[in-house]
């Protein structure tokens, strides 16, 4: 039997409670439990979990995992002297500071079966200046967007516009900018301002589209309405619902399609962020980032679908459309909360 290790950033390494990353361990928390009772009902695999001592010792009081199958990872390389060439890696981490790139490289340095992306696309999507350049090179309909300092010299675009790192991840640090007043003095307290950008606002339903990427195809499994609250002048992510009404859900569809067709080296669970204009022909849809790793949006799915979704990883060879659905509308939030609402979207 394959031996298959699960690696979630936030809940393998002890966060400081002052990390900027620290608000999002719920959330990572969440998708490894979940994880681990999908590939534990597979009897596939020979599953090994990474946790700070923390979150393991919760995990064996759930009874989800057992001591045998718990590694306390070492910081600097999770990875070194613990996998082989033999096993599988699953990693689930932020783009932010470059983390997730960093411990693809690390595994892959093993030799085992990488089931993420490749480093290439990782630093490419997680970029999202350099998304933003690539959309454009596509014609693909993507936001106005500068560089922060670029900006400030010539502003170029108009307001309202939207702030925010340029690898950040879960809407950290995001804000809503309506006037050069306020931009300049946020700008006042950041350090490197290329590492920063604004974007034009579009109105719009926020919205995602997953696919299961395997040797070049890119499988549709569910899309989802992204709940995004603007509080104190700051977006901030709570969750969202799954499926979209089936109008939304078409043309989310063809635009992330459209989106992922030559973008190389993405594999695994991937998604497309959008917004869905008022054009009821998408002719105002605009997509603005790519994710290439899990996200929450694997809660609400595995709620949805009428497979496991683990088995997308075990057996994606099978796989020829999208999975079929239970109908059922889910509601999820960043903390794991579920609500299922039977029958779905008209």
């Amino acid at each position: 039997m394959k031996r298959l290790y699960l690696y979630e950033e936030l809940s393998a390494m002890k966060l400081e409670p002052e990390s900027a990353l620290a608000p999002l361990l719920k959330e990572g928390v969440s998708i490894l439990k979940a994880l681990i009772v999908d590939f534990t009902k597979l009897n596939q695999f020979e599953l090994f979990i990474f946790a700070s001592k923390e979150v393991g010792e919760s995990l064996v009081a759930e009874k989800l995992i057992n001591f045998s199958q718990w590694i306390v990872p070492e910081p600097s390389n999770p990875f070194l002297n613990v996998v082989n060439p033999k096993d599988a890696v699953l990693i689930m981490a932020p783009e932010s500071d470059g983390i997730l790139a960093h411990r693809i490289k690390q595994l892959n340095e093993t030799g085992a079966e990488n089931l993420n992306c490749s480093v290439e696309a990782i630093t490419l999507a997680g970029d999202k200046y350099q998304t933003f350049l690539y959309l454009n090179r596509m014609n693909i309909p993507t936001p106005a967007t500068m560089l922060l300092g670029d900006f400030l010299k010539a502003q170029q675009l108009t307001f309202p516009l939207v702030l925010k790192p340029r690898n950040g991840a879960g809407t950290a640090d995001t804000f809503y900018v309506s006037d050069i007043g306020f931009l300049k003095n946020k700008a006042s307290s950041i350090l490197d301002l290329d590492q920063w950008i604004v974007q034009e606002l579009k109105q719009g339903l926020p919205a995602s589209y997953c696919f299961f990427g395997h040797k070049g195809q890119f499988i549709p499994i569910i899309s989802s309405f992204q709940n995004m609250e603007c509080l104190d002048l700051q977006f901030v992510y709570q969750g969202g619902s799954l499926p979209l009404p089936l109008d939304f859900e078409y043309r989310a569809l063809i635009l992330a399609q459209k989106t992922l067709r030559d973008f190389v080296g993405l594999n695994g669970w991937v998604g497309v962020d959008l917004i869905l204009g008022p054009d009821t022909k998408g002719l105002e849809d605009f997509v603005f980032e790519i994710n290439p790793r899990l996200t929450t949006s694997y809660l609400g799915a595995r709620h949805h679908l009428l497979i496991n979704p683990a088995s997308l990883w075990a057996g994606n060879d099978l796989l020829l459309s999208q999975p079929e659905s239970n109908g059922n509308n889910i509601v999820y939030y960043k903390n794991g909360t579920i609500e299922i609402k039977r029958g779905g979207p008209q």
